[in-house]
């Protein structure tokens, strides 16, 4: 009687927990996905607050956004920059708490479904990367820097990089990243292209009824990839994914032209580095088959060339003001042809 009552109340604890993310549940997917904690080194910290103040500095000198100084400079281990950031990512899953009309005793399975998207994306993407600009994904709200220092030197060592090289790149593109990802309507956008991804999707919610008789973190997460797969690969919903791919992919790809300026005087292997971090970058483990996900290599690759397309074509000030409304944001098709882009952005200003 003890144990199903021990049970019981796992199961009701689990379950039942208020809001539209089960953030209980999306904290113990993340748990099982990253493992236990790693040791970082003392020495990390000093040494990496000196290096991003200089990122700093330097993409100050170059860049027309604004650069605001980092809180704080954490040198963290996986599972740290997981409860770090699992909070942070919650919005990029909320617009899916609300998708097949779940109502009755079904209804709380939405805020499970969505808490465990919540933590299989974020245990996820910190199995393998070297700090946030690596996800390419936008928080919500300003963070500290956070390095995952054991990834870093794992990746240093690997290629026989030097050292001191690595981590200057490692916080040359986080601050770039941080200063995109704060243009005003960054994460806004974002949200609205889920938005329209989630509305894609034809959902039938008996597909969860199992669940209920679960406990376990990882039994909840393969289960729900097993069974809801299926369901979120119509046309319609990979031509909303692409869009949300492509936008992710430009972002990641303007940080890549400011760090570029900023740093390659002083990382003349710049280009070495970058190409073998993009060799390994791919989907997270414990991916879920709904919800954001890291842009590939491939996207940012586009939006980077985009951009510097955008320059080459019609000015350093086009660029720019590339960033100052969301309605000039290329769609994945402009992406793949600037002159579409400039035909419908460029010419509404006359």
């Amino acid at each position: 009687m003890a144990d199903s009552d021990d049970l019981f109340s796992r199961l009701f604890e689990l379950f039942n927990q208020p809001g539209p993310i089960n953030w209980k549940l999306a904290a113990e997917v993340s748990h099982h996905l990253v493992g236990e904690r790693t040791p970082v080194d003392p020495w990390a910290a000093e040494e990496y607050r000196e290096l991003t103040r200089l990122a700093e500095y330097r993409l100050e000198e170059v860049a027309s956004l604004q650069v605001k100084p980092a809180p704080d400079v954490l040198p963290v281990d996986a599972r740290e920059w997981a409860d770090r950031h699992l909070e942070a990512y919650g919005y990029l899953s909320e617009p899916y708490s609300d998708i097949g009309g779940l109502a009755g005793p079904m209804a709380q399975l939405g805020p499970v479904m969505v808490g465990m998207q919540v933590g299989s994306l974020v245990g996820g993407l910190a199995r393998w990367l070297l700090a946030s600009f690596d996800g390419g994904l936008p928080p919500d709200r300003p963070l500290p820097v956070a390095l995952v220092v054991p990834h870093i030197e794992a990746f240093t060592t690997r290629h026989g990089f030097d050292a001191s090289s690595v981590r200057l790149w490692v916080v040359s593109e986080e601050v770039a990243y941080r200063a995109v990802s704060a243009v005003p309507f960054a994460s806004d956008h974002l949200r609205r292209l889920l938005e329209a991804e989630a509305s894609t999707i034809d959902f039938d919610p008996s597909a969860l009824s199992g669940l209920m008789g679960m406990s376990d973190p990882g039994e909840i997460q393969d289960a729900v990839a097993g069974k809801l797969g299926g369901m979120f690969d119509s046309e319609a919903t990979r031509a909303a994914q692409s869009e949300t791919e492509s936008y992710l992919g430009l972002l990641a790809g303007y940080a890549r032209v400011l760090s570029e300026r900023a740093s390659r005087e002083l990382l003349p292997d710049m280009a070495s580095i970058r190409s073998a971090r993009d060799l390994e970058r791919g989907a997270p483990e414990g991916e879920v088959p709904f919800g954001p996900a890291s842009p590939s290599s491939d996207a940012i690759s586009r939006g980077h060339e985009f951009c510097l397309d955008v320059e080459r074509r019609y000015g350093a000030d086009e660029l720019t003001r590339l960033w100052t409304s969301p309605d000039r944001i290329p769609s994945a098709g402009e992406i793949a042809d600037p002159v579409a882009w400039a035909a419908r952005v460029l010419l509404d200003d006359f």
